[in-house]
């Protein structure tokens, strides 16, 4: 069992030709018709069920070795080899022996991957590697987990935490959202701007990460009316003016408002699950909070807002692994190489221990790499207007169900390199919000019938006074 090398030692040769060991076949189901009545009747010949489809969209955990259960899903099952025609492939870090394994060698994949300097390789007629452009060339890594993966008459979007590797769809738990699409009953689209808004992030976040424009367009061929999560991306680099709410936590702020969520008489409580941290401050935390409001500091050329007082703490709870935890795990220290917190960061007096909860998983023994922030509203007593200008389509046509909350899964991790930092520009004097890492996910709203899984128990239990935080001290 490969436990994987720390990302700090991966050249951009073993990230293109990382190998891993192959992957366990779902087992074949079994026929269990079964007639008590003696009269002759005709054979009856079983039929399989065709692939499983998740029109309406649909959050599993990845499959972990020795659970069962209706919310876990295995990577074959993701993928589902046999239909494959085309694949968009994006990930961290890459193990291409496995992904060969994993789909059709007729397939056309374009694999999108974490290295410098940024380049395009053709390595075959039908694989390309892709390494997108970074903000500069020493910070931030290239961390999106995107699959688009099309079949005869649909497509299929995944997006999660998981490295492509078998280690985080084997040993590790990882979430991600499915959604099929289906093909459009009339002829493709002419341009992005006639895109749902689901498929046109996706289709701008492509074409910054330099794909062909034929794998663009491929996202032209499909209906995404029933589209059923808000993309919340991050892109390396520095986004100004009008832009600036493009991506990061500003980005997520709008996602927010137009769910109908900013409302300041529901203040949100929140969890952020994270399996990494950087060097977390107050000012920070009161910094993403804002944004988890659905608050739009700079929006309608507004100033800036008022500073929190000093040491008040927003209602965050961030959850993160104990050392306890990863030392009673099923595969111990050597299965967190993955989990990250420097020591120095965790050491310093302005870090916020007192939000720290530690990160207990349904499945016992398993380590997290799942990322996710669960946000609560306080009950609405009132009935909300319809007449509000903060509310999506989409969620005014949900027969006027009371938003509890909403719930985003994906790659960020509670970090600044993640969501980025907000600031004003002193050359323009206009917004800027400078973002280091590459990232992806969704947000998917809350209502009291949702049925969302998560990764970790809740409420999820404070730190003991006794209790550190998982360290390790690795160069980025």
């Amino acid at each position: 069992m490969s436990l994987g090398k720390p990302v700090e030692k991966l050249t951009a040769r073993e990230v293109l030709l990382g190998q891993s060991s192959s992957s366990t076949k779902r087992p074949f189901p079994s026929d269990k018709t079964s007639s008590s009545s003696n009269v002759e009747r005709p054979l009856k010949i079983p039929t399989l069920p065709g692939p499983t489809r998740y029109w309406d969209g649909v959050v599993k955990l990845t499959y972990v070795t020795g659970f069962t259960g209706p919310n876990f899903i295995r990577f074959e099952d993701i993928v589902q080899r046999n239909g494959v025609k085309k694949a968009v492939l994006t990930a961290m870090v890459v193990s291409t022996d496995w992904i060969e394994q994993q789909f059709p060698a007729s397939a056309n994949i374009c694999i999108v991957l974490h290295g410098r300097p940024a380049m395009s390789r053709q390595m075959s007629s039908n694989r390309i590697f892709i390494m997108p452009p970074m903000k500069d060339d020493k910070f931030g890594v290239f961390h999106p987990k995107l699959m688009l993966l099309v079949h005869e008459s649909s497509l299929r979007v995944v997006i999660g935490s998981a490295n492509l590797e078998p280690y985080d769809y084997k040993d590790l738990e990882n979430v991600v959202f499915i959604q099929d699409f289906p093909l459009l009953k009339t002829k493709p689209l002419d341009s992005k701007t006639q895109l749902k808004p689901f498929a046109r992030e996706i289709y701008d976040l492509l074409g910054h990460m330099q794909v062909p424009s034929s794998v663009q367009a491929e996202l032209f061929k499909y209906d995404f009316s029933r589209a059923k999560a808000h993309i919340v991306a991050s892109v390396s680099g520095v986004f100004e003016g009008d832009q600036y709410s493009r991506y990061g936590h500003a980005r997520l702020a709008k996602v927010i408002k137009e769910l109908g969520a900013a409302d300041p008489n529901r203040p949100p409580q929140v969890e952020m699950q994270t399996s990494s941290l950087g060097g977390l401050n107050v000012s920070y935390l009161n910094e993403l909070y804002r944004s988890f409001s659905g608050i739009e500091p700079y929006a309608n050329g507004s100033k800036p807002p008022r500073q929190t007082k000093s040491g008040t703490l927003p209602p965050i709870d961030v959850i993160y692994p104990t050392t306890d935890t990863v030392n009673d795990s099923r595969l111990g220290p050597p299965g967190a190489s993955t989990i990250c917190l420097n020591t120095s960061s965790w050491r310093k007096p302005t870090f916020p221990k007192q939000v720290m909860c530690d990160a207990i998983s349904h499945r016992p023994g398993t380590l997290m790499h799942s990322k996710y922030i669960v946000t609560t509203l306080k009950s609405n007593k009132t009935t909300p207007s319809s007449s509000s200008s903060s509310k999506s389509d989409d969620t005014t046509a949900t027969n006027n169900k009371e938003l509890k909350g909403w719930v985003y899964c994906g790659s960020h991790n509670a970090t600044m390199a993640a969501w980025g930092k907000l600031s004003i520009s002193k050359d323009t004097k206009k917004p800027k919000m400078a973002i280091n890492n590459w990232e992806l996910g969704v947000v998917i709203p809350l209502y009291e019938d949702s049925d969302i899984p998560v990764t970790y128990r809740r409420p999820p239990p404070r730190y003991k006074p006794s209790q550190n935080a998982w360290t390790q001290d690795m160069s980025w």
